[in-house]
């Protein structure tokens, strides 16, 4: 056992680089998987937390009549109701609502005004029946609240904070109404005026409100029916009634806010999510039986009433469409850097137990079994890859915290939440070492099945036969004879040249689809910035694996023919010319790898704007097609400047001892 551990412990020691090589791989490949889909848990986690502590409303009922007669029958269904108001209208134009109360016809006609609201566009205002009902459903967060009080005669509102969208309205801001009131009488029409003047005490954050881009009004664009315009600020008016006749009259209760117990309980179940299976078939049994209470407004060719659920509202619907798009370009690219990972694991292990055939010999014949032998290898790509999946959680928590901060952009986004988000990481990082071991298991195998007579031989060279190209001979015959060593080392290790290819290949086919992706979201105006934050980190880590994976196998190259490369120098090449032998293999097998690359990453382009729903192959610009292999070479020639120190610095007599 002693000379067991004596020579696990010097393995680590002599394999460090290779220990290096696949603790980078896992890194890189845990980071960005783990990290999309820690991003999406967190982000699905914050919105379900914002649901549950907001009361958000799980039903509107919005239409042009009083629904306050419908309160306690839906309260019967189990629901929890509270009535309110709600319109739409251009700043500075009037608009008008109709309303039964005390057994008459009121007509109400409206005209905002006051500073800032000329540029306001469309303006949402909310009726609630009482200030406390402003902390019910939909409970916004109070950000700003004046503590000054009132003047006689002043009305408070409440106006939802400014953002790249909305208007933006200080504590102390006021506005005027001119409300002219009709009233159908059995004694005939009665018309009176009045004007009403509102002051700013409250700056609040609407839960339904968080996208900070893009929410829509219910005016209809002009010209255009199957489009909104945006909304231009929102305010909130609590407890008024209005003066009519000498009778205090209340706005039109024109909207139900309805919120589901069933859904609430559901929401605090493990692993619950917004929009999850259980989620829509309890939303689809209730909203079947809401609707069966409101038949009668539902029912005709233009139904006057709509329910509508979260998936009507932008904030929620967008944001889960979001959440859906990078979960599924994490779903796909982890497939690709698993595939390389496991390609470069391959190489790394299959080149170190090349190295350890005597070592692996004289454990043989001291009497340790193949398990035994095997396990020593299987710890050692055990460590590696444990290490880079704590270094890949870490990376993957940062990853994460960068996607949902840029998220801020298009959502007023809570506090990075404190939630522990696992399994994504615990689905990669387990993938990756049954394939990492899976590779070490299989690489091992074939030496254990040699004899120990056999592994303390030193290994044979592989035999030299024709190329492809030898069997034309008046194309051999004109390529130069450095040339001609060159493509026979290309092609004489077959494995080495496919695993080769397909890892370049694999990489080049990432930074392509996160070019590809990036310039349609960029330079084709399609996404928003938080996806151009997803396809920046996409191409980040892209051209990070192809870094890794070209300096890997290249080391790797290196390793395997020290001693050829000692044998040149012997003979009197420069530096530069054995430098320039070994580069040329290189840069040629990495050139086909770039070649096939481009095909590979259409097809997975394809696939990803189907998932996303947007772009396509044909809309790319051109500068992407010519980047992306531009990037891939660079990295090549990188890998290569930084192994030229190892080519130059090879010891030439161990080298040519060491199969003495």
């Amino acid at each position: 056992m002693k000379t067991y551990l004596k020579t696990f412990a010097r393995m680590f020691k002599r394999h460090a680089t290779r220990l290096i090589s696949v603790f980078l791989m896992v890194v890189l490949s845990v980071g960005f998987s783990a990290g999309i889909g820690m991003s999406t848990d967190k982000m699905k986690y914050a919105l379900g937390e914002i649901y549950k502590k907001d009361n958000v409303s799980d039903f509107i009922v919005r239409g042009d009549g009083d629904f306050s007669d419908k309160k306690d029958a839906l309260g019967e269904l189990g629901f929890e109701v509270e009535t309110g108001g709600m319109i739409d209208f251009l700043a500075g134009e009037t608009f008008s609502q109709t309303n039964e109360q005390n057994g008459m016809s009121v007509v109400f006609n409206v005209t905002f005004a006051g500073d800032g609201l000329a540029e306001a566009g469309v303006v949402r205002a909310y009726f609630y029946d009482s200030d406390e009902a402003l902390f019910g459903q939909n409970s916004p967060s109070v950000l700003e609240e004046s503590t000054e009080p009132l003047e006689e005669g002043l009305i408070p509102i409440s106006v939802e904070r400014a953002t790249e969208q909305l208007c933006g309205f200080r504590l102390g801001d006021t506005f005027s109404a001119e409300v002219d009131t009709t009233v159908d009488t059995p004694f005939g029409k009665l018309e009176d005026h009045k004007k009403y003047t509102y002051v700013v005490t409250r700056v609040v954050q609407n839960p339904i409100h968080l996208a900070v881009r893009d929410d829509p009004s219910t005016t209809k664009v002009e010209g255009k029916e199957d489009e909104y315009e945006d909304l231009g600020a929102i305010f909130y008016i609590t407890g008024q009634k209005f003066d009519v006749m000498g009778q205090k009259v209340a706005f039109p209760a024109n909207s139900l806010y309805i919120s589901s117990p069933a859904l609430k309980a559901h929401l605090g179940d493990v692993g619950a999510t917004m929009f999850d299976a259980k989620y829509e078939q309890i939303l689809k049994t209730e909203k079947a039986q809401i609707e069966e209470l409101f038949a009668e407004e539902l029912s005709g060719e233009t139904p006057t009433t709509a329910v509508l659920t979260l998936h009507e509202n932008f904030t929620f619907e967008s944001y889960d469409a979001y959440m859906d798009k990078i979960e599924m370009i994490g779903y796909v690219l982890m497939v690709v850097f698993v595939l390389v990972t496991l390609l470069v694991v391959l190489s790394t292990m299959t080149r170190l137990l090349d190295e350890e055939r005597s070592q692996i010999a004289c454990l043989m014949t001291l009497g340790y079994s193949p398990a035994k032998i095997l396990t020593k290898y299987l710890l050692f790509a055990l460590v590696g890859t444990l290490i880079g999946a704590v270094g890949g959680y870490f990376a993957a928590m940062g990853l994460s915290y960068v996607i949902y901060v840029n998220f801020n952009w298009n959502f007023t986004m809570p506090a990075f939440p404190a939630h522990v988000s696992l399994a994504f990481f615990m689905i990669v990082a387990s993938v990756i070492l049954v394939a990492t071991l899976a590779a070490t298991v299989i690489a091992g195998l074939r030496k254990m099945r040699e004899r120990p007579a056999n592994l303390l031989r030193p290994k044979s060279p592989r035999p030299g036969k024709k190329v492809i190209f030898e069997r034309i001979p008046a194309l051999w015959r004109r390529i130069p004879f450095k040339m001609k060593s060159t493509l026979r080392n290309v092609l004489r290790f077959k494995m080495r040249f496919i695993m080769t290819v397909v890892s370049v290949m694999a990489s080049t086919a990432l930074v392509f689809a996160g070019l590809a992706v990036l310039d349609c979201c960029i330079f084709q105006d399609i996404g928003t910035f938080a996806m151009i934050v997803v396809a920046i980190v996409v191409l980040v880590f892209a051209a990070l694996l192809n870094a890794v994976v070209i300096y890997t196998l290249t080391n790797i190259n290196i390793s395997e023919r020290e001693r050829e490369l000692a044998t040149l120098m012997v003979l009197g090449y420069h530096d530069k010319e054995v430098t320039l032998y070994v580069y040329r293999e290189i840069y040629i097998t990495s050139a086909i790898g770039i070649v096939l690359g481009i095909p590979f990453g259409v097809v997975l382009l394809t696939f990803i704007f189907s998932l996303l729903s947007f772009g396509t192959v044909a809309g790319i610009n051109v500068y992407v097609w010519l980047v992306a292999p531009v990037m891939s070479l660079l990295f090549t020639f990188l890998a290569t400047l930084l192994l030229r120190r190892k080519i130059v610095k090879i010891d030439m007599n161990a080298s040519l001892k060491a199969m003495e």
